[in-house]
């Protein structure tokens, strides 16, 4: 989902010739990993404990 928004976002601000809008996208992907994707992960992890464990052993987090 997030690694489909950043490219979603990046292939709009090409289609609109806006590349300093290009700029921008490495700091959103900073502030969606520490902000977000942490947190989920620590708040899936304390939920679903072991079974998240072996999920995330066998799964990639952004592919």
């Amino acid at each position: 989902m997030y690694l489909f928004g950043a490219t979603a976002y990046a292939g709009l601000a090409l289609l609109l010739v806006q590349l300093w809008s290009l700029m921008l996208l490495p700091g959103v992907l900073v502030a969606t990993h520490y902000g977000v994707v942490l947190r989920e992960e620590a708040y899936l992890e304390q939920r679903f404990g072991d079974a998240y464990e072996r999920y995330r052993a066998r799964v990639r987090r952004w592919i």
